[in-house]
């Protein structure tokens, strides 16, 4: 049995999991994340900013600390789409090397896929004909198995890219959504996955389970595996888009502070994608590509 770590370096967060491995099963030790925003206005500049890497490298450097903790033995760490869409990853790839002698892998948007897929896996007994939702800061990824092969589709869309570019304000514009819709329908085309289960995962899914079960305090562990009809998410979606962003904290105090700024576009995702697929309803995971990341390698 080792105690393993995984960083997950994503576009609106930093997650860490801290597990220990034996005959394939994680018994999971720690985690938390932290909303790092490492791609704001990157659509923009091209860059990650330097604010922006001031925010990761402070959570790199408590994540650092807890796994020293933990006498972790081996560290797996990776980044998704912030890196692959920036000009300067390489550049910010070599200085958390420097600073932290930590590696990152910059992972494509295929083996995110794979990596969640991993993860998923390992807490559904027996899954099958699934339709698995990852939306991220930069990038959604959808995964489906067909014949026992994963079909896994990468699109450039995520919460952060949408509140910059179209969900900028709170309460929403009624012109800006329906902007966001077309754009949405022009990215993702229609495909027959009515008859699927659809499993979601990332922040965005978790939180609108602890909002739909309004958590005082947010609990992972009583989100997992809950069905959400389209029904409460639409509902849930067309409160959200009235709210400030100080109304959005004060009415859920379970949610982080810093997803205020992203959940409403991270919910008119998730309404859009079901409507558009025909979905009634959706299963919560709490497991994802950072149990896959492990899983992978033991």
């Amino acid at each position: 049995m080792v105690e393993i770590g995984a960083i997950d370096c994503g576009s609106n967060s930093t997650r860490l999991l801290i597990s220990t491995v034996e005959n394939g099963k994680l018994d999971n030790l720690h985690k938390e994340h932290h909303v790092t925003r490492l791609s704001d206005n990157i659509d923009r500049t091209g860059t990650i900013s330097n604010d922006s890497k001031k925010r990761f490298f402070k959570v790199l450097r408590k994540y650092i600390r807890k796994i020293e903790e933990y006498k972790v033995q081996q560290v797996f760490c990776i980044g998704t789409a912030v890196f692959r869409n920036s000009k300067n990853s390489d550049d910010v790839i070599d200085e958390v090397k420097k600073r932290f002698n930590l590696e990152i892998k910059m992972i494509s948007g295929e083996e995110e896929g794979l990596l969640t897929t991993l993860g998923v896996q390992s807490s559904f007994e027996n899954l099958e004909n699934y339709l698995i939702v990852d939306i991220g800061g930069q990038s959604t990824e959808l995964i489906t198995d067909i014949d026992h092969k994963l079909d896994i589709q990468s699109e450039n869309i995520g919460v952060v890219s949408m509140s910059e570019n179209y969900f900028n304000e709170n309460p929403i514009n009624i012109d800006k959504e329906e902007t966001a819709t077309n754009f949405l329908n022009d990215i993702f085309h229609y495909k027959d996955y009515g008859h699927r289960q659809l499993i979601g995962v990332s922040g965005t899914f978790t939180s609108l389970g602890s909002i739909y079960l309004n958590q005082k305090i947010y609990d992972e562990n009583e989100i997992d595996k809950i069905i959400i009809s389209y029904d409460s998410v639409e509902n849930i979606y067309e409160k959200l888009k009235t709210l400030s962003v100080p109304q959005i904290i004060s009415t859920y105090p379970s949610l982080d502070p810093k997803r205020a700024v992203t959940i409403t576009s991270g919910l008119f995702l998730v309404k859009n994608l079901l409507k558009k697929y025909k979905i009634t309803q959706l299963k919560v995971s709490k497991s994802d590509i950072l149990e896959g990341l492990i899983l992978k390698y033991f």
